[in-house]
């Protein structure tokens, strides 16, 4: 039996690095991590996994960071009657993580095998040189854990602080603390949620989740009410060691900027050197992942990640005599906002320039973003400004709806010997609304930009037929126009024509679903104004105007169809939405609002011909 199973071990760990073990879903009775603090500011975690008895055998993944964590004490033990007996010389198979979109080279993960229709306890000890690196514990997993447990033990030279975000999702969440007169501890007892498998949450990237976390800090007594400071002045020690321009920067810098004394030109010339000289590489490596590279290797390199380019940027500027900071951010898709001073409240960097009494926000990981313009991954999101002051919170601004305006103006002509609507569309966005056009074209040949465009519109007037369309005005608003056809919307009832105007531009341009999911980030609020006019190719008589009034808290629509004449009939709407992610407390309004236009354009208009 003894050598069966050690062959079914080497077996299995010949093979692991083509299995896929994070598709395994784990049933876990118990886990528990005990934490200790230790006063050189390094910690270590005891963790213990009680698995239930599965019919498959499971290969369990321990991840971790080379250059700040060292695993050891790894043990496996399988119950036998009511005890667990440890299996001696069990194989551990180490493997690197490789991601396409993210430099993770010192991201590891050990695995151990599990034999089927056994109960087991694995026990492992993990061990990180950095304290900052103590930054959240989560009540979510991808496996299935009845009780979740995390024990922690603190010097009482530290101070523990903690911020628990979207703990209503929880059914069961339990939190004390002793205190003696040498340490704290701390215990804390959760029903985690599950959440789909997401390999980054390991690595403290909680990209698109919305499940329970508590972000924590561990700051020395001196700092307490003070953890902003705290923070700042960490990150901030951690920043100035990658400062320091070279003779190649500075001379390049100088040359880009020759001849201007003007510092918001200053400051457009570097944001766009840098956005359109550098190249994006997302770098996940040990603290590497939350400080950046030295301003003189990436310029060399021509190559970063946010806090790399953001970093790069503030430095070329405050060479320029034009005070700059860089800040934590947290873009939409993150789980939490950047209002609490820890590692994990962040998952973005920026940078930050005082230019005319003015506070400007760069960001040169967006292509598209213009200064003074929100930058839209952090519309209404707080940040840390990092500075000599001990840091400040901000709260970005983003665009109101009327500023981010988009305006249809539609003019069509009835054929009378085919029953074709005919003419042309002029659409206008402003503010931000733009943007997710000016994604798609950024890097667009004349052919592709086309495409894109006929594409767009088409699903715009539902799938009808679009042709022509051109951009003819592209900056900080863009202006495009094209030809419209449309078929089968008029058609002959005797005397009276029925006209089908399912085809107003849809509400929401940037989404393809009807309905709308919990999640969902829309772009940006914004308003919307639809102009049509149809003539029509004999006088008609003129009917009571049909009017429609939906306002819900942050979002409304008006539609009113008219006949002006006895030869136009006009539709019209004003659509206002002022939300820019789709929660639990939108998401019922903004489906009704979506619901009622759809039936509404979907019923057609009767009128009659004049004899």
């Amino acid at each position: 039996m003894k050598y069966s199973f050690n062959k079914l071990i080497l077996f299995i760990s010949c093979v692991i690095l083509s299995a896929n073990i994070f598709s395994q879903n784990f049933s876990i009775k118990t886990k528990l991590e005990n934490i200790l603090i230790q006063k050189d500011t390094s910690f270590v975690k005891h963790v213990i996994v009680l698995l239930k008895e599965s019919d498959e055998t499971i290969v369990y993944p321990i991840f971790y960071d080379t250059e700040l964590e060292t695993v050891s004490d790894i043990h496996l033990y399988i119950k036998k009657g009511n005890r667990f007996k440890l299996v001696k010389n069990n194989i551990i198979k180490e493997s690197d993580i490789q991601l396409d979109y993210i430099n993770m080279t010192s991201k590891k993960v050990k695995s151990i095998i599990v034999p089927p229709d056994t109960e087991a306890k694995i026990t492992y000890t993990v061990k990180c040189s950095e304290l900052m690196y103590f930054s959240d514990l989560h009540f979510f997993s991808n496996d299935e854990i009845d009780t979740l447990k995390y024990q922690i033990t603190i010097p009482n030279k530290f101070h523990f602080v903690y911020n628990t975000i979207n703990k209503d999702s929880l059914n069961y969440l339990k939190i004390n603390s002793i205190k003696s007169d040498s340490l704290s501890k701390w215990s804390i007892e959760a029903t985690p949620v599950k959440v789909a498998p997401n390999l980054l949450m390991f690595f403290g990237i909680y990209k698109n989740i919305r499940g329970p976390l508590m972000r924590t800090l561990i700051i020395p007594s001196s700092y307490k009410d003070n953890e902003r400071k705290y923070l700042n002045d960490w990150y901030l020690k951690k920043l100035n060691t990658t400062r320091g321009l070279g003779y190649q920067a500075m001379h390049k810098i100088d040359e880009l900027t020759e001849g201007i004394s003007d510092p918001m030109k200053i400051m457009d010339t570097l944001y766009s050197y840098v956005k359109n000289n550098f190249k994006y590489v997302a770098i996940e490596i040990g603290m590497g992942a939350f400080v950046p590279t030295h301003v003189n290797e990436v310029f060399t390199n021509k190559e970063g990640d946010c806090k790399d380019l953001s970093n790069f940027l503030s430095e070329a500027l405050n060479y320029k005599g034009i005070k700059s900071d860089i800040a934590l951010a947290a873009t939409y898709n993150h789980i939490s906002d950047c209002d609490f001073p820890s590692l994990s409240s962040a998952n973005h960097v920026i940078c930050i320039a005082y230019v005319k009494g003015k506070l400007i926000i760069l960001d040169p990981t967006d292509p598209i973003h213009l200064p003074e313009t929100p930058v839209q991954s952090i519309q209404k999101r707080s940040i840390l400004i990092i500075n000599q002051k001990g840091g400040e919170y901000y709260k970005v601004s983003g665009f109101s709806p009327e500023q981010n305006l988009i305006n249809y103006k539609i003019e069509l002509e009835a054929s009378p010997e085919q029953m074709l609507l005919k003419g042309d569309f002029k659409a206008f966005y402003d503010g931000v609304t733009g943007n997710f056009l000016k994604r798609e074209l950024l890097y667009a040949s004349s052919d592709m930009t086309n495409n894109v465009l006929d594409k767009h519109y088409k699903t715009v007037f539902g799938n009808q037929s679009v042709s022509d369309v051109k951009i003819i005005n592209y900056d900080k608003i863009i202006e495009t126009e094209g030809l419209l056809s449309l078929n089968g919307k008029l058609i002959k009832d005797g005397n009276s024509r029925l006209l089908f105007i399912d085809f107003l531009p849809k509400l929401i341009e940037t989404i393809d679903r009807a309905t709308l999911l919990e999640g969902t980030h829309l772009g940006s609020s914004f308003s919307k104004k639809v102009n049509v006019k149809i003539s029509m190719d004999r006088p008609f008589q003129k009917f009571k105007p049909i009017e429609h009034t939906i306002s819900k808290k942050g979002i409304s629509l008006f539609l009113k169809i008219s006949s002006p004449s006895e030869l136009i009939i006009e539709c019209t709407y004003e659509f206002m939405l002022d939300y820019i992610i789709i929660e639990k407390e939108n998401l019922d309004i903004t489906n009704e609002v979506l619901t009622s236009f759809k039936e509404i354009i979907n019923e057609p208009i009767i009128f009659k011909i004049k004899s």
